[in-house]
């Protein structure tokens, strides 16, 4: 079993920010990457855990992903990353790239920057995994959303930035259903990210894997417990 750890960005707020729990402080993030490092485990790409799981080589490893494409990935998380020779994978909402989350508009969410299509690819130039996140970040099951363009159009999108393809995907809001869960291989994506919580293994659909989520409460001693035993499996489907 790999755990696929879920973050969106790292960046310090207030106590009294809405959504407060998509953000993880600058120095719990350096702590917890420390925790790993002490703990002997390998920070990792979507791509690459699941490679080792089809070949038994998933002891000690750790997927790392990012979702949103937030500019605070850039200075806040990548030098560590880079400290302890981790890699990653970072969801980006193709149609935003140098925006912002416009997603959250009217929600009373705050404004967060999102990086540039330079940014993404001085990332990708250091070892980090680029998936995709959607073109617009909508809620994929809604009648109106054009699934060729969120899907498919989004992909061609960062493949053209990048110059590199695009094999994993990772559906906003973590909402999807079969049908499109049965579009992703027709449209070249290899592997998908779920908000389904849980440690992957080789039971688990790609395109449906779990993930364990890391907010701005996830204390040390929680981070291990979701780490290191089935805390996070128990909770699957809930």
């Amino acid at each position: 079993m790999i755990p696929i750890l879920m973050y969106h960005s790292i960046k310090r707020v207030n106590r009294n920010e809405i959504m407060r729990s998509i953000h993880v402080s600058p120095q719990s993030f350096k702590l917890q990457m420390l925790l790993l490092k002490l703990l002997g485990y390998r920070g990792c790409s979507v791509t690459d855990a699941l490679r080792a799981l089809k070949t038994g080589g998933d002891k000690k490893l750790v997927a790392l992903t990012f979702d949103d494409g937030y500019a605070n990935f850039l200075t806040e998380a990548l030098p560590t990353l880079e400290r302890y020779g981790f890699s990653a994978t970072i969801y980006i909402v193709a149609d935003l790239m140098g925006d912002s989350n416009r997603w959250d508009d009217g929600t009373g969410i705050s404004e967060n920057q999102l990086m540039s299509s330079n940014e993404i690819r001085y990332c990708f130039s250091k070892g980090i995994e680029i998936g995709c996140h959607s073109a617009t970040h909508p809620k994929l099951t809604n009648d109106k959303v054009n699934l060729e363009r969120e899907l498919l159009t989004s992909k061609r999108t960062l493949e053209r930035t990048l110059g590199s393809p695009i094999n994993t995907f990772c559906y906003p809001y973590g909402i999807y259903n079969q049908a499109i869960a049965d579009l992703l291989p027709l449209y070249g994506y290899s592997s998908a990210t779920t908000m389904v919580r849980g440690r992957a293994s080789t039971l688990d659909n790609i395109y449906e894997l779990p993930r364990i989520p890391v907010n701005w409460h996830t204390m040390p001693h929680l981070f291990l417990i979701k780490l290191l035993t089935s805390y996070e499996d128990r909770r699957r489907g809930r």
